[in-house]
């Protein structure tokens, strides 16, 4: 029998995002999913990276990789969300907690990130418990579709 840990191991990509409103699902920060996407990335050693970033980031005036201005740059990184670090599986409950290390928001790092695991056909959904955003308590999910290799 697969494991779950054998499951999650490769590259997948975002397919939907939702957040859980007051009942109702609502389009994440980012926008809708059609001008956003997002890779996560679960390696067999034990570490992963999650990318959300909305697909028209307006590039720099000056077209330097490290220039912008600090209005270019502060618009530049409203529209990406990004972590990195390890992460451990709970096979009984399917769940998979995200340790994070490194993130684009400060208040996400050294913060465990559980999210739990369900399978749509062979996508993956990863659903989160409620937490709090904005002096609210809401939830979310993520469905991904593994991505075929590169090679």
């Amino acid at each position: 029998m697969i494991t779950l840990r054998e499951k999650l191991i490769g590259t997948w990509e975002m397919e939907d995002f939702k957040i859980v409103e007051g009942g109702l699902l609502v389009d994440p920060p980012l926008g809708p999913v059609e001008t956003c996407g997002g890779y996560l990335i679960y390696s067999a050693d034990g570490h992963m990276v999650a990318f959300l970033s909305q697909k028209d980031i307006p590039r720099f005036e000056d077209n330097s990789l490290d220039g912008g201005t600090l209005e270019e740059r502060a618009r530049a990184n409203q529209g990406i969300i990004t972590y990195v670090g390890t992460f451990d599986i709970d096979e009984k409950n399917s769940t998979v907690t995200h340790h994070v290390k490194y993130a684009s928001v400060p208040n996400m790092i050294s913060r465990d990130l559980l999210r739990i695991c369900v399978w749509e056909g062979e996508k993956l959904k990863l659903d989160t418990p409620p937490m709090e955003f904005g002096g609210q308590m809401k939830s979310s999910y993520i469905l991904w579709r593994r991505v075929n290799s590169h090679y």
